[in-house]
């Protein structure tokens, strides 16, 4: 079954992509207190999360566009999702300041993260559609 595009219409897999966007920005933008201290004991934990929530996001975001036209956009859509996650690090300065900060670590595992989901679904969506699932 996978990510395919007959199951889940457009709207609810844009409705999905969205709310993973929404579920990005509330962890970005919460205070630091929110987060397990241990966390930041585990030396890289942080940028694998922004990789994964980034990849994540990439991926819905390759799943949300119709069949056939994901291909041609891709570089667009991926860019926009770095450019989410840069807004999120300028944001943290401005919103958070005193307990959150902007990293360029941070925004390059954004960045890695789009790209690396888009091409994960892109390559997944293209085997489903060549085995006709």
């Amino acid at each position: 079954m996978g990510l395919s595009f007959s199951v889940v219409s457009l709207a609810v897999r844009r409705g999905l992509c969205a709310a993973h966007a929404g579920l990005i920005a509330g962890l970005s933008l919460a205070p630091a207190w929110v987060f397990p201290p241990s966390a930041g004991s585990v030396p890289g934990l942080d940028k694998v999360v922004h990789f994964v929530l980034y990849g994540l996001l990439g991926a819905l975001l390759r799943w949300a566009q119709p069949p056939g036209r994901g291909g041609r956009r891709g570089a667009a859509w991926v860019a926009a999702a770095a450019g989410y996650g840069l807004l999120m690090e300028l944001l943290q300065l401005t919103l958070c300041a005193g307990s959150r900060g902007f990293s360029w670590g941070d925004a390059l595992a954004n960045t890695a993260g789009a790209a690396g989901g888009w091409a994960l679904a892109q390559r997944v969506l293209a085997r489903q559609k060549s085995r006709g699932t």
